[in-house]
């Protein structure tokens, strides 16, 4: 539960990734799989998003070394887009110029919500492996499907663990504890807030402050110095990389002093925010997308993949450690290449569309330990969504960010800057 820098583990996120038969060849091979691959690989979102893609092309590898799919290699056309402005042209690009029949995108929700609108309107599959935002799949859309879950629904959770786990951990009350909430202002962070207030509201929690920003700005400093004016002891707090850096360095120049930071945005577990803020990320908590998994919880067959998982990873990104974006996106993309189009039988549309809707896999068949069904009404994936005993008791173990690692012990309250060198080990 609690960052730990130095110590690294195995980590996934949520989402499924399940096993099917292998590919059965017919004696006269079909085309090629051509899959669009849509995600920011530049801009301010570029660390998570080339994250996905090294999850995505260790699937796609995965997959070809046991023959692809259709009995030739998964082909990729892949298009960079940064932000929501570049999403529907490039999401036309890949139907029009690359003829692709499925896409799978985008970890960012202003981008999914625009290019998955240009698939739907084109009767092309589109597949979105992290993008949280509600409105994204509450369109009513036929060929769109997501493997995680809703933004309110992660802030539910997130304020969830605050109230039973964070306040008593730190000495407090749920009258006493003074509690903030900070959000970038996309679709994703609004939802993200609205599901984590409408929580802590319903249980009586003190909350002090409720605010928002453009996840561009590059001054955070006014949010700092109120938090440090209303004496907040803990802050739940939506972000990404740059963000997150930006907010926790100009935390630490103030000297803003917490008892407990819940990163609950892409942020705060990937290298980059450690290798910016060192030893004094340790300690922040984490109930965002990352998770460690208890192998023993898994299939026999799915645990193997698991363990192939973390040990290819590195091999094939220069000593890296998977995130748990790119696990999300190993996840999405192996279901995907693994199990929903060979039960289609070809690139037909409709058959994805009906092969993804008949996945129902059993908990423990996926390495997140809970399976894949998808909603015909909403196309959410119903099973990312643990109950709070699932979390702390079953098939996962604890909670956590990657690549800081989850640390053998929970610190609370959150020690000062500059003291946070042995948090949690």
């Amino acid at each position: 539960m609690t960052i730990s820098r130095r110590h690294f583990v195995s980590l996934t996120g949520a989402g499924a990734l399940t096993l099917a038969a292998p590919v059965i060849r017919t004696a006269q091979a079909a085309s090629p799989a051509k899959i669009g691959v849509l995600l920011p690989l530049s801009g301010p979102l570029a660390s998570l998003g080339n994250d996905v893609l090294r999850g995505f092309q260790l699937a796609q590898s995965f997959v070809n070394a046991k023959g692809g799919v259709f009995g030739a290699p998964v082909e990729f056309a892949q298009v960079d887009v940064p932000g929501s402005t570049e999403a529907t042209s490039q999401a036309q690009r890949l139907i029009t110029s690359d003829r692709v029949k499925v896409i799978i995108g985008s970890y960012a929700s202003a981008i999914s919500f625009a290019a998955s609108q240009v698939a739907e309107r084109n009767k092309v599959v589109y597949f979105e492996q992290g993008a949280v935002a509600d409105d994204i799949t509450s369109r009513g859309f036929k060929y769109l499907f997501r493997f995680i879950y809703p933004s309110t629904e992660l802030g539910r959770k997130c304020a969830e663990y605050v109230v039973e786990k964070v306040i008593p951990g730190v000495g407090l009350t749920a009258a006493n504890a003074k509690v903030a909430i900070l959000t970038e202002n996309s679709n994703n962070g609004t939802a993200v807030g609205a599901g984590a207030k409408a929580y802590l509201t319903e249980k009586g929690i003190n909350l002090v402050d409720h605010s928002s920003y453009d996840f561009k700005t590059n001054d955070l400093s006014s949010m700092v110095q109120r938090y440090k004016s209303l004496e907040v002891d803990i802050l739940i707090a939506e972000q990404y990389t740059p963000d997150a850096i930006l907010f926790w360095r100009q935390a630490r120049e103030a000297g803003l002093k917490l008892k407990a930071m819940i990163g609950n945005g892409g942020g705060h577990n990937v290298g980059d925010f450690a290798d910016a803020l060192g030893d004094d990320v340790n300690g922040i908590l984490n109930t965002g997308t990352s998770v460690y998994i208890n192998p023993n919880a898994l299939q026999p067959d799915t645990a193997t993949l698991f363990k192939r998982f973390h040990e290819e990873y590195p091999k094939m990104f220069e000593g890296r450690k998977p995130s748990a974006h790119s696990g999300m996106g190993f996840n999405a993309m192996y279901t995907v290449l693994n199990d929903i189009l060979p039960a289609a039988g070809s690139m037909d549309t409709e058959k994805i569309r009906e092969a993804a809707l008949a996945q129902d896999k059993p908990i423990g068949s996926s390495i997140v330990g809970w399976g894949l069904k998808f909603d015909p009404k909403t196309q959410n994936n119903t099973r990312a969504f643990p109950t709070y005993d699932q979390w702390q008791n079953k098939q996962i173990q604890s909670i956590g960010p990657e690549p800081f690692g989850i640390a053998k012990k929970t610190t609370m309250p959150l020690p000062d800057w500059g003291q946070r060198a042995n948090v949690g080990q």
